[in-house]
């Protein structure tokens, strides 16, 4: 091993790194001393824990590995993981069995949900896993997202069957205790196709109102394309989304690839990925949309942003969108003449533009002391520190290692983290691969991906945990947001409050203050232990000129603010009897009348007037069926029309299904 130049930077590091090893062998003796209870070690792992550290709370030694299926060869590799509100963690990914070991060599979505230490949750699946087979080939969970309903939704591809290989995005979704959702697709699957050729699914995203954005990418007989599809709340493709809920993107004509997929709190979407122009200078590729699936014209060019690091060869695995509304892109980047891939993120304004304020020009890059790197996730820390997790080879060892590294705000390396920013995990032995990276409520880190079992000789899931230093604080509010951010005078919207880590036991009280007379909300709102969201209900009084109310929430002595837009409500026609009509419901949809009249967009009013005792008949577009209330009232059952005879001014509220 080759010895170290100390300058006095050095020296400092070498004594920092000398006292840290002194604790650990005063932590040991104190822990003998006193039995190594499971109380003291919770207690104690937190207080003297370095950041980047192992969390011994987890699995024991901070390390969890699950294997699925019973056979010598058979594997499994965690692609995808998600924190639950309550603190437990969802892996996802796929499990396979070995060609000599029965009746099927394919591969299958798998999930296991793990309890808070890391033991597998029996009340997922009965035994903490549970697999899915979708037509007999082979089969990839690439994402995981948990719905603020407990749902659980799995995207990535699936082979069309055993005899072809040509791929589908394919969407899964659970209930809270692993079952397949029916009311989701067919019987929980969804599967969609765009050319008939190679469809992978590999990012998944919730919008506020439920819908499912989907991007990865597919092959249209002349190149790969950034592809995304946004589906309904039941599995359907949104057909107000792009062309049929679909929506394909190219650069230059060659290659895309979308490994990245984000909802702005606007509503417009970013996905991420890598772009080819022509050669071997594969690029970092960013498109951002609206919410009707065309691209947006305020970003970059045309909707479009590439950037190139060193001119050989940049992929973009990783996207994160801030608070602030800057955009990252974390991947992987080879320098020209330099055989090993460097750790590159780039952070871009809202406009697109890279920020010259975050490392070098609005990039940065950082190298292991090993060989090549195969994949990147990144997370981001209630902090504004970014991270970036891979997997290669450890050359010191021959091994392939998780390798962890922590970034400040600012693009720099953070020299607290880890040994100068960099942590290095061996989980089982000679191989091991990580894919996914995830930040619980309380700050604490969570890399997922494969290991090889040698009992096995295939890899399982391998999970690790880790301490982040100072976010292991106590939370304080992070944000105060609404949805919808503009309603009618009359209507309400929910508002929705965020710490910057999981509530303490007992929950933490946020106090809420409104400031205008046009909105009402509640003194405070609590967000339940473990959590680090909550919501509430805001009404709005009908207002005769757009105004704003400004609504301010606190908690732990911070501060946030939010502002909800109230719009006018339409005056009454100045002639006949007045109907007024509230569309809720199915986004997208709509409520007209016959005489014409009413045009009412779900989220909206639409008045109109008609000669008294004029017969009316109410429908929804696109033949939905609608409950309806008020002056014309469907009894609660569902009904595609609803007629009665105006006689008086009138109002109705119609649920579009």
């Amino acid at each position: 091993m080759r010895s170290p130049h100390l300058s006095n930077t050095g020296v400092a590091h070498w004594v920092t790194v000398m006292a840290l090893a002194i604790l650990t062998v005063y932590r040991a003796a104190v822990m003998a001393f006193l039995g190594t209870g499971a109380l003291f070690l919770a207690c104690a792992s937190s207080a003297w824990a370095a950041p980047g550290d192992l969390d011994p709370t987890f699995g024991g030694l901070g390390k969890v590995t699950t294997p699925f299926f019973t056979q010598a060869g058979d594997g499994a590799t965690v692609y995808a993981v998600a924190v639950q509100p309550n603190g437990k963690i969802v892996a996802a990914g796929t499990a396979f069995r070995s060609p000599q070991n029965g009746a099927s060599s394919g591969s299958e979505f798998a999930l296991a949900r793990y309890n808070i230490n890391g033991s597998l949750d029996t009340s997922f699946g009965g035994v903490g896993k549970v697999t899915k087979d979708i037509a007999g080939g082979q089969d990839y969970a690439y994402a995981v997202v948990v719905q603020p309903d407990g749902k659980i939704v799995a995207a990535g591809s699936a082979e069309v069957n055993a005899a072809s290989s040509y791929t589908r995005f394919t969407l899964v979704r659970y209930n809270p205790d692993g079952s397949l959702d029916s009311g989701f697709g067919t019987a929980g699957v969804v599967s969609t196709d765009f050319f008939g050729t190679e469809d992978i699914a590999s990012s998944v995203a919730l919008q506020a109102d439920g819908r499912i954005v989907v991007a990865g990418y597919t092959h249209d007989g002349i190149g790969r394309r950034f592809a995304l599809a946004r589906y309904s709340v039941d599995g359907s493709l949104d057909a107000s989304f792009g062309t049929g809920g679909k929506v394909t993107t190219s650069f230059f004509g060659f290659d895309d690839g979308a490994t990245g997929v984000a909802v702005q709190a606007d509503g417009k979407i970013v996905a991420s990925g890598w772009a080819d122009p022509g050669g071997a200078n594969v690029q970092f590729a960013v498109a951002r949309y609206n919410a009707d699936g065309s691209l947006d014209a305020s970003f970059g060019t045309g909707g479009k942003v590439t950037t190139d690091f060193f001119g050989v060869n940049d992929v973009g695995w990783a996207l994160l969108v801030q608070g602030d509304g800057k955009i990252v892109v974390g991947g992987l980047v080879l320098p020209a003449g330099f055989g090993t891939d460097l750790y590159a993120l780039a952070r871009f304004n809202p406009d697109g533009s890279l920020d010259t304020s975050f490392g070098g020009g609005g990039k940065t890059t950082l190298a292991f002391s090993f060989g090549y790197q195969r994949s990147l996730a990144a997370a981001l820390q209630p902090d504004g520190k970014i991270l970036a997790v891979s997997w290669g080879v450890d050359g010191s060892t021959g091994f392939d290692v998780f390798s962890l590294a922590r970034f400040n705000s600012d693009g720099s390396v953070d020299l607290g983290f880890g040994n100068a920013g960099r942590v290095i995990t061996n989980v089982l032995g000679s191989q091991n691969e990580a894919y996914a990276l995830a930040v619980q409520g309380d700050g604490r880190i969570v890399a997922a991906g494969s290991a090889f079992d040698p009992n096995r000789s295939r890899g399982v899931f391998a999970l690790t945990r880790y301490d982040a230093g100072a976010l292991n604080s106590p939370a304080v509010l992070s944000s105060l947001l609404f949805n919808p951010a503009s309603v009618v005078g009359g209507t309400s919207s929910t508002g929705i409050v965020t710490l910057t880590a999981a509530a303490p036991a007992g929950g933490a009280l946020v106090t809420i203050l409104d400031n205008s007379l046009v909105a009402s909300v509640p003194a405070s709102v609590t967000v339940p232990q473990g959590a680090t969201t909550a919501t509430f209900s805001v009404s709005t009084t009908p207002v005769g000129a757009n105004t704003t109310a400004t609504v301010t929430g606190s908690y732990n002595g911070v501060s946030r603010a939010g502002t909800l837009t109230i719009t006018a409500t339409a005056p009454p026609p100045s002639a006949g009897v007045t109907l007024t009509v509230q569309a809720t419901g199915r986004g997208g949809e709509g409520v007209v009348s016959s005489p014409a009249g009413v045009n009412a967009k779900v989220g909206t009013i639409s008045l109109a007037s008609f000669a008294a005792n004029t017969v009316i008949t109410l429908s929804a577009t696109n033949n939905r069926d609608v409950i309806w209330s008020g002056s014309c009232s469907s009894g609660g059952k569902k009904a595609k029309s609803c007629t009665f005879t105006i006689k008086a001014n009138s109002s109705v509220t119609a649920n579009v299904q």
